[in-house]
């Protein structure tokens, strides 16, 4: 089985527990890895975050100035891509992918999540040099470039922001707009016609949350030939305040599927940036179980190939190529 998941916020946990990629107590190592024949991961640099209660027991990121944490969290991949190297390889385009898909490697892409870490000159260069190819516009905040749909859904693009975008799209890197407020999302579509992603969101038809899609959103995404990405977290999967449950996820994907999805629908799993998962997919290896969900649910195999690697795949392609 392959798998390309493209949403784990793992190497900022790395970080702010001191632990490493090849073996933890996290959702992304080494063994659960192996699982499968062929996996790619897209590892987030998170802005980091506040923890509601005191955490002692672990560093944390928002701590320090933006800049520095850019530049830990760069260090951090760099220094987990080296030491697990006999096993995942960070790439930076698809000739880098297809050459650790032919030598037994898996395969490892860079984001930002929160634009925020790009304030700062020059930031975009030492990202992009570092391999960086995906950037979410906004966390859950406002930033110098947009707004965060956590904070309000009616702010969109700032001027820096839309000069953003242009700069993201004349560098082939992908514009995510996973966390951006609505009229932001709208206003990328203004600023440029190249596909997007929103790699870790769900259906707002399914689940009312302001992090989810509208159908309309989803129909723009697929119109571009986007690619959008299933979240495993709970509040974005149901309303009720439950605990999600593999049906929940089947629930989404059979909306965005019946809006046209069936070429820009993948997994954006979130995994070690949400607490709260379905039962049964508490980690990277646990996303078989998904798979055989959805066929026991009657989706195709071509169709759930298409869901854990194909679509992403295709995407991946043509956004960043050789």
């Amino acid at each position: 089985m392959q798998l390309f998941d493209l949403h784990c916020d793992t190497l900022f946990a790395c970080w702010e527990t001191e632990q490493h990629l090849r073996e933890n107590t996290l959702c992304v190592s080494r063994d659960e890895a192996r699982k499968y024949a062929m996996y790619t991961q897209v590892f987030a640099l998170f802005c980091g975050a506040k923890p509601p209660v005191p955490m002692p027991e672990r560093r944390i990121l928002a701590d320090l100035p933006m800049e520095e944490r850019l530049n830990i969290l760069l260090a951090t991949a760099k220094q987990e891509f080296s030491a697990n190297a006999d096993w995942l390889m960070l790439c930076r385009d698809m000739d880098d992918w297809a050459w650790a898909r032919d030598h037994g490697r898996h395969a490892a892409f860079l984001s930002i999540e929160g634009a925020e870490l790009l304030e700062a000159p020059g930031a975009l260069d030492k990202a992009y040099d570092a391999g960086v190819r995906l950037v979410t516009l906004a966390w859950n905040y406002q930033n110098a470039f947009a707004c965060g749909a956590a904070t309000d859904n009616d702010k969109g693009l700032s001027d820096r922001g839309r000069t953003l975008v242009h700069d993201l799209v004349g560098r082939n890197m992908v514009i995510d707009v996973s966390h951006l407020s609505e009229a932001g999302f709208w206003d990328v579509c203004l600023t440029t016609e190249a596909p997007f992603a929103a790699t870790h969101s769900n259906s707002r038809a399914c689940c009312e949350h302001k992090r989810n899609l509208t159908p309309l959103q989803f129909s723009e995404i697929v119109r571009r030939g986007g690619l959008v990405g299933l979240n495993l977290y709970s509040p974005f999967l149901r309303e009720d305040g439950k605990s999600a449950t593999i049906d929940d996820v089947l629930r989404h994907a059979d909306d965005l599927l019946s809006r046209g999805g069936e070429h820009c629908l993948a997994l954006g799993t979130d995994f070690d940036g949400c607490e709260d998962t379905p039962e049964g997919l508490r980690t990277v290896g646990d996303m078989e179980n998904l798979a055989e969900a959805m066929l026991r649910h009657g989706y195709l195999e071509s169709t759930v190939n298409a869901l854990f690697y194909g679509n992403a795949v295709t995407f991946f392609t043509r956004m960043l190529g050789a």
